[in-house]
């Protein structure tokens, strides 16, 4: 399965598949976007900033699948967002690679003068919430890895083994450092991502008492594959 590390000139298509993967799901989707088919430009104005923030993220490594026609043109049919924490980090793309510290800022800037109306503004903030109660399942042995950030398939193209192949690339990864990696699952993802390698449930995001996703969503599954493991 052909995989690389995404270009600069992947990104708006990366941003459409992301949109498209998401629309539905419980999360992304309805719970933080309710009108995105009332406004669809916002809605994909934020997988835009989210894809270019990921993209220039020194620590994070946006991987894509892709498929060759014929004539030789390359469609990227998936992408998946790994982020390697912990000492190391910089290993990753290199300490001066491809990164931009001020993308963040500008795109809350630019949010502060064009809120998404595709968005429910009580709920902007309920996911980097909930990650709080579930951070302390990165710490000890577990503090030093690769997390599966957000990973897509273009509807056109799944159940062909493109989803397989962007979690197979974070699980190598790991493997030759010798360090754990994880994953959040969504609804319905468990078993994909135990037959991908993940072994271990080491929690849910969606636990804790005033955790703004509890009760909301079915997923938050966190998913090790833990150095035994990979050793």
């Amino acid at each position: 399965m052909p995989l690389r590390p995404a270009r600069a000139d992947d990104l708006p298509t990366l941003t459409t598949i992301y949109a498209a993967a998401f629309h539905d799901e419980d999360l992304i989707g309805a719970l933080l976007h309710p009108h995105r088919d009332a406004y669809p430009s916002d809605y994909h104005e934020y997988w835009t900033k989210q894809v270019r923030e990921w993209y220039w993220s020194c620590n994070h490594q946006l991987i894509v699948t892709y498929t060759t026609t014929r004539t030789g043109e390359e469609i990227l049919t998936g992408v998946g967002d790994w982020i390697r924490h912990g000492p190391g980090w910089e290993s990753s793309r290199g300490l001066w690679g491809s990164w931009d510290p001020t993308i963040r800022l500008r795109h809350r800037i630019s949010s502060s003068w064009y809120p998404n109306r595709a968005a429910d503004p009580a709920m902007q903030e309920a996911f980097p919430k909930a990650m709080a109660y579930a951070q302390h399942l990165w710490s000890g042995p577990r503090a030093t890895g690769w997390y599966l950030n957000f990973i897509a398939v273009d509807p056109a193209h799944q159940r062909q083994g493109y989803g397989r192949a962007l979690v197979a690339w974070g699980l190598e990864q790991a493997r030759k450092e010798n360090v754990p990696a994880s994953v959040i699952s969504g609804t319905g993802k468990d078993s994909f991502y135990q037959r991908c390698g993940f072994e271990v449930l080491a929690g849910r995001a969606t636990d804790g008492e005033g955790n703004p996703l509890k009760g909301k969503v079915e997923g938050g599954a966190v998913w090790f594959r833990d150095v035994k493991a990979i050793a």
